[in-house]
This record gives structure tokens, C-alpha cells and sequence, in this order.
């Protein structure tokens, strides 16, 4: 039978979805003959707001496709046992390292070429295989062949939603109402034809558990129809379990367990303990790994403490598994991932030291010829190793590690796949049975069963290496020509190129604006740290500028970290302290969100609520100040946080310079004084950070070396004035002319003291306005 002319495609001959306006077309009686419900398609996660509201009910019922309709009028559906009701396990569970849904189970229908014989509910109709044609005879007439539907309509659901997928792009960046409605009815004609598959037709069992599967991955990626996929995933898992189809049974019950996690968090982990001891009681054990590696995934996303505990519980008995069965690979994630779990946990000493040893087992295990061949293996454990330095404030080990991570991503890497997944084989004698398609287990390219991780694409973590660069050189910046500077805006640069160009990959919405999110975030974090820098060299209008670009984006990104916004709260009572706004800084950094007595939710929220009161404490420490009566109560809060302050070096340093130089009742004596100031120049200096170097030289200079005169008070009030020339910071590159030209003066050196002072005087009328009539007032005491 031919298709009306104006249905087909010019190109492709596959019916295209009816424009919009033809909703109300009388032809299509498909749903309403099966009784089929709508698809409710919501917006994708972290999409910005103004998505149109009441758009996105895509509606398969709405579209009318000739093929569909061509076979309502012709078959009959397949009844179903209305008595048969699925087992719903009663857990639910998380995704570690592992594809999304529908790129896992994209392609996991048979080539046609290798596709077995499909009953078709068509009676006396023969399939041929394309083994065995019918040859005409020269007295006969040959006939067409029959028309295979159910191959057509699995095409025509790839097309449809291939064709979806290529323009979630657009959907994504530009939201146009027509863009967004053109994709979910493509989504929606795609589910259609799944669903015609399956109940209309009855399939050979293999080729039925491949179709299940694949719907039920489009309907948790896709739309809300969270029942419905368990339904089908349910039913699929029996199918599977009646024909030992081991392979599509863990396929569908790491699916399952991921739809189960939308609704219930423990209900799915509680179902992925009995999926683990069945794969482990059949010794199947490429599924044990993927399964316990799923179990961690979802275990990080609840972040509690009880479940952290877990997930390093599941980390160990994938690791003794690895062992036992000489799985280096599987070792080597393991090992790297823990890691990475004890550094998110905490950035405590122990932790860090935890995680170095896992990172050291890691690199031990990767000079094997299969692990050395995972590119994406050897840059998480050389990003890992730079971040552990980093936390620890070592600018030496710093700088070396960042040239190993350079190192690591200039290398061609011709194995990255443009999705960023990578597969981590397992040796052949520890699968019991081979894996027979494309999911979350296959074959390697060298025939090994391999268990399929997902992880960031080449781009993302080459535009990663730009942040973490400038962040072990941010300590030189100045005396490195602003070289971290410059991989800041270089690498923001690097993210608009990258968002400039089309991706070779073809996700849904939802995964497309979930990239965006992740790509929105990390131009922040670049912006962010910017604004750091030009706050240390005191360069206060292009900082401004940086944190308005930086408000901007924050605000419109759809989905950001809690502590972005205390980041940018913080860098605002910065600016007005830092432009002699004093009332406007306090009323900041008394906020809160920034309250010392309240518990953090986070290492970074607890140091961020340390420097604001280490702020406060600066603005309000002068007798003269009105809220000068605050400032016990503010010295007494630090006292709980002692052990975080010791543990880290910058807060260190400056906490004892506060000691040193902050009135009190009882004043420290001279020499408590000393070892304030001492302590403080040691943790700068092992910090690696001149800006504090220099405020504590410059005060030892003032408070040790006043009035005296002889060489080492000398050669002190020049070091300070070396090291804020050097810092490219205004403010104390006046204070410490002043200090040196005090010095110089009492030596006898009138020429030279006038002239040091004079040009301190130079620098201080490019001050700010309100930081030099602080400065004459004698209001302040922040430096």
C-alpha cells in the first residue's frame, strides 16, 4: 500500500510530524482507539526561567503519521493479561560513573542485516530474510514484499527522535515557544512508535526486551511518565528472567533503579541491594562492578554523612572484588574515586592525605598497557593530585603538579570520546556471560566486556585545566606579569568559543541544558576568582566591572552552587571596604549568611564566615568606631574555629596578624606580640602569599623599628616596600613609603626619606576617595 504523496519525506520517504495548526487533523485515531495517555514532557533540569508555561504537553495523539494509521486500520493489537501486575521493588538507587539513559540504550536493536525473524500479527504473511529471497520464474509475476512495520516504526521512532535530539541546541540557547514545540512532538512521535511496537505487535522475545528497554530509557530522560517506565521495565525484567536474558535483565534494572530514585532515594538503593546479590550469587561480575559503581553514584548525590560512609562501604568491596579478580583497571577508578569522595567530603589534613594515598595506588596502577590506555583515568588523577596541593597551600608542589596536568591534556587523545565516556574493561574470565548489546556493559574494541563510564567531554576539562592553572599561580601573580590573570580570561574565552560551536553529539534537552548549566557555572567560578585577583592588587574598577559581569550571569544561570552567592556577597563587602565604604562593608559582612555562631554547611561556607568576621573585626577595631563595643564578642566567635584557622596557612597568618594589632583590655605584651607577628610570617610565607608578607613586615617595621636607627630596621622597611611594589597594592605601597621614609629620616638621609615620601604621597591620590580621607582622619586601622 502506497502512502499519500504529501505525507512522506522528500528525502528520507519517512512520514514527518503534521505542523501544529494541523492538531485537529480528523485521521489520527490511534490513541483513541488504545486508550494511550499523553506524554507530560517537563522543562529540563536547570533550564532558566520564562520557559513558557503550559507548553510542554506533547501530545502524540495530536500528530497523525501515515504508517500509524495505515496499520490501525489494518491490525489489531495484542490484548493484554489485565491479571498480570509487574513486581515493583520497593528500593531505589543512585548513578555513579555510568551513560544517561538514552545513550546507553540508543542503538540497541539488531542491524537489519542480522535481524532475526518477526512475527508479525499480519496472518500468512512470511517474512523474508535477506538470506533467502523469492526468485520470480519467467511465467510469473513478481510481488512486493510485504512491508515490514515493525522495522519501519523502530526507524521511524530512531528518526524521530535523532531529529529531536539535533535540535535541542536551539531549544536549549534560544527557547523559542516553536523550537521547543517541534522537539517535544518529535519526542512524543518517537515514544508513539515504540509504543505501537510494542503492544500492536508480538515480537520475538529478544527483539521485545531491546524495545522495552529503549522506551522506557527515552520515557525517564524524556518525560515525567515515571510508572509508566517502571511498568515497563517490570514487565521487561520478566520477560528476561523467563528467557535468561541475563544481560538486558541488569540493563533494565540499572535503569530501573535510576527511574526509582526520582520518587524514592531509599526505596532504590534498597532495590539495588537485591540486584548486587544476585549478580553476585551468579558471579556475573562486570555487572557487580557496574551496579556498585551506580549504588556510589547515587549514594554522592543524597551527600549525607550516614551515605558518604556507604559509598566508601561499596568503594572497598568493589576494590577486594578487583583485587581477587586482577581487574587493575577497576582498581585504578576505584582508587581515583575515592579520592575524589575524601576531598569533596572535607579538606581537613586527614582527608587530603587520605586522598593521596588513593591517588598514589591509582598511578601506581596505571603504567599497565590496558589502564595506561584510559586518557580520561590518567587527567582525573592528575587534576585530583593538583587539587590536593591546592587545598594544602603548597605553591611549590602547586606549580609542579599544574605542569604535569598541562602536560597530560596536551597529549593527543584520540580515544576521548566526544560524550566524554570512557570504558574500563574487565578480564574475559570474569564475565560469565558475554555482553550482547550497547548498554552500560559491552565490548571494547579488543572484544573485552567493559563497564561504560560517563564523564566530562574533552572541552569542559580542557576549559577545567585553564581554572586550576591560574589557581596555582594566582599566589605570583603579580611578579609573574598577571600570568594568572590571564588564564582566567583566557579560559572565559575559551568556554564562549566552545559555546559558539555546535556539539558532535546528539542528547536530549535535558542532558544539552544540563551541560549548559554545568559550562554557565564554571565561567562564574573563572569571573569569580578574577575578581580575587583585581581585589589583591587593589585595581577596584575593573574588579567592579568583573563582579557586576559575575552578578549578571549568577543570576541567570538556572542552577548554581548555594555558596556562588555568598562568594559574591562576600567580594561586595570587599570592594566597599576596600573603596573606604566602611558602614556598607560592615552591614555585608554582618549578614547572615555569613555568621560565625550558625553551623556551615561546608568547609568553604565555614572559612567564608572566618574571613568575614576577620573583616568585621578590621573595620570596627578603631576605639572611635561605633560598633567598637562589638569586637570581644566577635574575637570570643573564632574560638570554636581554631582548629580550621591552625589547619590553614592564609587564615593562619592573618588571624595572628589580627592578634597582633587589635586593641584590647589587657594589650599582648611585647613579646606575646613577636610570636604573634612570627607565626604570622612563617604561615604567609609558607602560604606563598606576599600580599600577607607584606602587611606583616610593614607592621613589625612600625611597631619594632620605630625610632630606631641601624641597619636591620632598614633593611626591614625596604623588604616591605620590595614586596608591595611587587604585589602592585596601592594602599600599602603608600603605607610602607611612609614607613621607609620615616626610617631614612632618622638615619640622616633627609634627601632620599623625601623622596621615598613623595612618591608614597603620589600613590595615595589615586586612592580611592574614602580610603584616603580614612587614612587623614586616622578613622580606620585596617592596614
Amino acid at each position: 500500500m502506497d502512502y499519500p504523496p504529501e505525507t512522506m519525506n522528500a528525502v528520507s520517504g519517512m512520514p514527518p510530524p503534521r505542523h501544529p495548526q494541523d492538531q485537529h487533523h480528523s485521521s489520527p485515531n490511534y490513541a483513541d482507539q488504545y486508550g494511550s495517555p499523553a506524554y507530560q514532557v517537563p522543562p529540563p533540569v536547570g533550564f532558566p526561567q520564562g520557559f513558557p508555561q503550559g507548553f510542554p504537553h506533547a501530545d502524540y495523539r495530536s500528530a497523525p503519521y501515515a504508517a500509524m494509521n495505515f496499520m490501525n486500520q489494518q491490525t489489531q493489537p495484542t490484548a493484554a493479561n489485565p491479571n498480570s501486575t509487574a513486581r515493583r521493588p520497593s528500593g531505589v538507587a543512585v548513578l555513579i560513573p555510568g551513560p544517561s539513559p538514552s545513550h546507553a540504550f540508543r542503538n540497541t536493536f539488531l542491524p537489519l542485516d542480522s535481524r532475526p525473524p518477526i512475527h508479525s500479527t499480519q496472518p500468512n504473511v512470511s517474512t523474508p530474510t535477506p538470506f533467502s529471497r523469492p526468485v520470480a520464474s519467467a511465467h510469473t509475476v513478481s510481488q512486493p514484499s510485504p512491508i515490514d512495520y515493525q522495522l519501519l516504526l523502530l526507524s521511524l521512532a530512531e528518526d524521530y527522535l535523532a531529529t529531536a535530539h539535533g535540535q535541542a541546541r536551539d531549544a536549549t540557547f534560544k527557547s523559542r515557544e516553536n523550537t521547543l514545540r517541534d522537539y517535544y512532538k518529535l519526542v512524543a512521535a518517537g515514544l508513539a512508535c515504540l509504543e505501537a511496537v510494542i503492544k500492536k505487535f508480538k515480537l520475538q522475545p529478544q527483539m521485545e526486551a531491546n524495545v522495552r528497554l529503549r522506551y522506557a530509557a527515552v520515557l525517564y530522560e524524556e518525560t515525567e511518565n515515571v510508572l509508566e517506565a517502571e511498568q515497563c521495565l517490570s514487565d521487561g525484567i520478566k520477560l528476561c528472567d523467563r528467557y535468561r536474558f541475563f544481560d538486558l535483565k541488569y540493563n533494565m534494572e540499572h535503569l530501573l533503579a535510576q527511574v526509582l530514585f526520582k520518587g524514592s532515594p531509599r526505596a532504590s538503593l534498597k532495590f539495588l541491594d537485591g540486584v548486587i546479590k544476585d549478580a553476585e550469587a551468579y558471579q556475573h561480575t562486570a555487572w557487580l562492578y557496574a551496579l556498585r559503581f551506580l549504588k556510589v553514584s547515587l549514594l554522592l548525590r543524597l551527600s549525607s554523612h550516614q551515605d558518604i560512609l556507604s559509598a566508601f562501604t561499596q568503594l572497598r568491596s568493589i576494590s577486594t572484588r578487583a583485587e581477587q579478580s586482577s581487574d587493575k583497571a577497576v582498581l585504578a577508578v576505584v582508587s581515583a574515586l575515592e579520592a575524589l569522595v575524601h576531598l569533596r567530603q572535607s579538606s581537613s589534613a586527614e582527608s587530603i592525605e587520605q586522598a593521596q594515598r588513593a591517588i598514589a595506588l591509582a598511578r601506581s596502577l596505571q603504567h599497565g598497557s590496558v589502564t595506561g590506555q584510559i586518557p580520561q583515568l590518567t587527567v582525573l588523577t592528575n587534576v585530583l593530585d593538583l587539587s590536593c596541593s591546592l587545598q594544602q597551600f603548597d605553591p611549590v608542589q602547586s606549580v609542579a603538579k599544574m605542569q604535569a596536568m598541562q602536560a597530560c591534556l596536551e597529549s593527543p587523545h584520540d580515544a576521548w570520546n566526544a560524550d566524554g565516556s570512557f570504558l574500563v574493561p574487565v578480564s574475559s574470565q570474569n564475565a560469565s556471560q558475554a555482553p550482547t548489546g550497547n548498554g552500560v556493559v559491552r565490548k571494547n574494541s579488543k572484544g573485552l566486556p567493559s563497564v561504560l563510564f560517563s564523564w566530562a567531554p574533552w572541552t569542559d576539562v580542557y576549559a577545567l585545566g585553564y581554572l586550576l592553572s591560574s589557581l596555582s599561580i594566582a599566589h605570583r601573580n603579580t611578579s609573574d606579569g598577571l600570568r594568572s590573570e590571564q588564564m582566567l580570561k583566557e579560559g572565559i574565552r575559551y568556554l564562549d568559543r566552545s559555546a559558539g560551536k555546535a556539539d558532535s553529539v546528539l542528547e536530549s534537552i535535558s542532558a544539552t541544558a544540563s551541560r549548559h548549566t554545568w559550562r554557565r557555572t564554571l565561567e562564574c567560578f573563572f569571573r569569580l576568582h578574577l575578581v580575587f585577583a583585581l581585589c589583591t592588587r587593589t585595581a577596584w574598577v575593573p574588579a567592579q566591572e568583573q563582579l557586576q559581569k559575575l552578578t549578571e550571569n549568577a543570576t541567570s544561570a538556572p542552577k548554581k552552587p548555594e555558596i556562588l552567592d555568598r562568594l559574591i556577597q562576600y567580594l561586595d563587602g570587599i570592594i566597599n571596604q576596600g573603596t573606604g565604604h566602611l558602614s556598607t562593608a560592615l552591614s555585608i559582612f554582618q549578614r547572615p549568611c555569613f555568621s560565625i555562631t550558625t553551623k556551615p554547611t561546608s568547609p568553604a561556607h565555614t572559612d567564608l564566615c572566618i574571613l568575614s568576621t576577620f573583616n568585621a573585626i578590621l573595620i570596627v577595631r578603631p576605639p572611635t568606631h561605633p560598633s567598637h563595643h562589638t569586637l570581644p564578642t566577635l574575637l570570643s566567635s573564632l574560638h570554636p574555629h581554631l582548629p580550621r584557622i591552625t589547619a590553614t596557612k592564609p587564615l593562619l597568618s592573618a588571624y595572628n596578624i589580627i592578634l597582633a594589632t587589635t586593641p584590647s583590655p589587657s594589650p599582648p605584651t611585647i613579646v606575646r606580640t613577636k610570636q604573634y607577628l612570627q607565626a604570622a610570617l612563617q604561615a604567609a610565607k609558607s602560604a606563598g602569599s606576599n600580599q600577607l608578607t607584606c602587611v606583616t613586615l610593614n607592621f613589625m617595621s612600625y611597631k619594632f623599628f620605630k625610632g630606631v636607627v641601624g641597619e636591620q630596621a632598614e633593611k626591614s622597611a625596604r623588604a616591605s616596600e620590595n614586596l608591595a611594589r611587587k604585589g602592585m597594592d596601592a594602599l600599602w605601597r603608600s603605607v610602607s613609603a611612609g614607613v621607609v621614609g620615616d626610617t631614612l629620616e632618622m638615619a640622616g638621609k633627609g634627601e632620599e626619606a623625601a623622596r621615598v615620601m613623595g612618591v608614597g604621597r603620589e600613590i595615595a591620590r589615586g586612592l580611592p576617595e574614602g580610603v584616603c580621607r580614612w587614612e587623614e582622619e586616622g578613622e580606620g586601622g585596617g592596614e
